[in-house]
């Protein structure tokens, strides 16, 4: 009787309940570890990219000491734009169409393959203004170069100081974003000066007219054809020239 008794009491024994909340809690909090474990392996995955190991002015040409192999985490646009540490031997020999600051990413559209200066040519740099100038301006345009002098008065003057040159480089407002900066490069903004090719005989004419004169660069047509139809400007008065 006392053996029958003892099983019927265990019988009696109700099992713990299971709080299903505090379940549901504690498997939402281990999703959550595990993917934020998974966000931070994915930050920290990097890329090799080319960077420029000093300096790089515009139009020089790139050189296999001015770069070096970087790691670096890209997303967006910029990841299709960087050129892969594995390609840096293909950059060496191009033209920078820009400035490229020390540390700095090396992007695709940083690489150009011309113009270059002749023996008998000469680069002169000139300063403008945003309406001075076409804004989308590249390496590689041909433009006639203006010259305003006198302007605002009844003697001003606008002649045609170069019927053809070509663009070596253009400088852009906009700042450039180094690998440690966090962000992304920043559009580009308008150009604040030109680089051009001219011809060694013009530089004294150009280099006065830089100092004296209000310069107007206007974009030509690529087919050479159509340089000659500059020269038809000549001389007129200054309200039918664009000014710097």
């Amino acid at each position: 009787m006392a053996a029958e008794s003892t099983d019927r009491r265990l019988g009696q024994v109700a099992l713990p309940r299971v709080d299903v909340r505090l379940v549901a809690g504690l498997a939402l909090v281990l999703v959550s570890v595990v993917g934020g474990l998974t966000l931070w392996r994915q930050a920290q995955i990097t890329t090799p990219v080319v960077v420029a190991a000093r300096a790089i002015d515009p139009g020089d040409v790139i050189q296999p000491d001015d770069l070096a192999v970087s790691p670096a985490r890209l997303s967006g646009s910029l990841a299709s734009l960087a050129v892969p540490g594995a390609e840096i031997a293909a950059v060496a020999g191009h033209t920078a169409t820009g400035p490229i600051h020390a540390g700095e990413l090396v992007v695709r559209p940083d690489l150009g393959d011309g113009p270059v200066i002749g023996p008998g040519e000469l680069a002169v740099t000139i300063a403008v203004d945003d309406d001075s100038v076409y804004g989308r301006l590249r390496r590689g345009d041909a433009v006639a170069v203006m010259a305003t002098t006198g302007a605002g008065q009844p003697e001003s003057r606008t002649e045609t100081l170069l019927e053809r040159a070509t663009v070596y480089a253009v400088a852009l407002e906009a700042s450039r974003v180094s690998l440690g900066g966090g962000g992304s490069r920043e559009e580009e903004g308008l150009p604040t000066g030109v680089t051009l090719v001219i011809p060694r005989e013009a530089a004294a004419r150009v280099a006065h007219a830089v100092v004296n004169a209000e310069l107007t660069l206007l974009l030509l047509a690529p087919d050479p054809i159509t340089a000659g139809e500059t020269g038809e400007a000549g001389s007129s008065d200054a309200g039918e020239g664009e000014r710097r």
